[in-house]
């Protein structure tokens, strides 16, 4: 395997993270990895693997990454893919959250049946309030969110859910099963 393209959407930022240190885990195998947001991917020619994944809120994945998998299906049906999800609602691995955050996810996946991820990550999400992902959100989203981030450290202690081990764990298995 030679390049992989790890395209990710977010909301607030949290899963653009994530995608990065799935890229950084991904370059200690050897292999050239781009990172981008799916809006801004033209072409996936190039690469021989596809990392992609979303935010998942309200139990819904983000419009841009349904409009990334239609833009590319044909493509994305004849070369490997793995698939990744953050969400609050595993902030607790547990399979109950397991089991529900799948089943958003794959009302998304079901819609693109030519599409057969080799692997699929779930991870907890967080609530970012600072970068460029942040700042691109509009006044009101930004309040939104910074109210939701409030309420988590209130009620939680912290607004940060990701294992990031468990990120690197993930991204390691995908390389093995991308490269088969």
């Amino acid at each position: 395997m030679e390049k992989i393209l790890v395209a990710y959407s977010t909301w607030a930022g949290a899963t653009h993270q994530v995608a990065d240190e799935i890229a950084r885990q991904l370059r200690t195998h050897g292999v050239e990895v781009a990172v981008a947001s799916v809006g801004d991917v033209k072409d996936i020619s190039a690469f021989q693997a596809i990392i992609t994944g979303s935010s998942i809120h309200a139990g819904q994945t983000n419009g841009a990454f349904k409009r990334f998998l239609r833009k590319f299906k044909k493509q994305l049906s004849a070369k490997p893919v793995s698939v990744f999800a953050v969400c609050a609602n595993m902030s607790e691995e547990n399979p109950r959250a397991r089991k529900e955050t799948l089943g958003w996810l794959n009302k998304t996946l079901e819609k693109f049946p030519s599409i057969k991820p080799v692997s699929i990550g779930l991870f907890g999400g967080a609530v970012i309030t600072e970068g460029e992902d942040f700042q691109k959100l509009n006044f009101m989203f930004r309040k939104v969110v910074a109210s939701m981030k409030d309420t988590l450290s209130k009620d939680h202690g912290k607004s940060d859910f990701r294992d990031w081990d468990a990120i690197r764990a993930w991204a390691d298995e995908a390389y093995h099963l991308l490269s088969k």
